[in-house]
C-alpha cells in the first residue's frame, strides 16, 4: 500500500475517532458528567476551554438557565446539583470548600446548591470562597489548585480574565 494512502487512512480514523468540538456542544449532561465552556474569564479563578466535571457525592447533572439581567451570571450552565429545589444565594449559608480545596459547595448565582471545581467559583457564585483563591482557613496558602489538569488562576491577586 502506498506511504501516502496508509497516512491518509490513519487521518481519516483519527478524525472519525475525536470527539469534535466540545465547545459547540456545551453546556450539557451526559448521564453524570457536566459539561460547560468558557472561551475567556472576566473575573478569576476561571480556566478557559472545555470542562468536564462528573458529577459525584450525591450530585445530579442538570442544565440551569442564566438571568438574561446579569451581565455576570447570563450564561445557561450544566452543573453538579446538590439539590434540584430552588435556592436563594442572598440567605443561603457562605460556599465552602470541601477538605482539600478542589472543589466548593453552595447556592449559586443561578439559583441551585452545585458542587463545582474551585477554579471554576467565580463562574457561580458572586463572591468566591478564600479557599478558592489560594488562601486556608489557618492563614496558610494552597498550591493555586488543579481541577481534572487545568490550573486555577492560583492566588488571591490573580485575575485569570485579564
Amino acid at each position: 500500500m502506498p506511504r501516502h494512502l496508509l497516512t491518509l487512512l490513519l487521518a481519516l480514523l483519527v478524525s472519525a475517532c475525536s470527539q469534535g468540538d466540545l465547545c459547540a456542544e456545551a453546556p450539557r449532561c451526559d448521564d453524570s458528567e457536566a459539561l460547560n465552556c468558557e472561551t475567556a474569564c472576566a473575573v478569576g479563578p476561571c480556566s478557559t476551554g472545555p470542562i468536564l466535571q462528573r458529577c459525584e457525592q450525591g450530585t445530579t447533572c442538570t442544565v440551569v438557565p442564566g438571568s438574561r439581567s446579569d451581565p455576570r451570571f447570563y450564561r445557561s450552565r450544566a452543573v453538579c446539583a446538590v439539590n434540584l429545589s430552588l435556592c436563594d444565594p442572598a440567605t443561603a449559608a457562605a460556599p465552602t470548600c470541601d477538605e482539600d480545596g478542589r472543589f466548593v459547595t453552595g447556592c449559586g448565582a443561578h439559583l441551585r446548591e452545585v458542587r463545582v471545581f474551585c477554579s471554576q467559583a467565580a463562574l457561580y457564585f458572586e463572591e468566591v470562597p478564600p479557599c478558592c483563591k489560594g488562601v486556608r482557613p489557618d492563614g496558610g496558602t494552597g498550591d493555586g489548585g488543579v481541577d481534572g489538569g487545568i490550573s486555577d488562576a492560583g492566588t488571591e491577586l490573580d485575575d485569570a480574565g485579564s
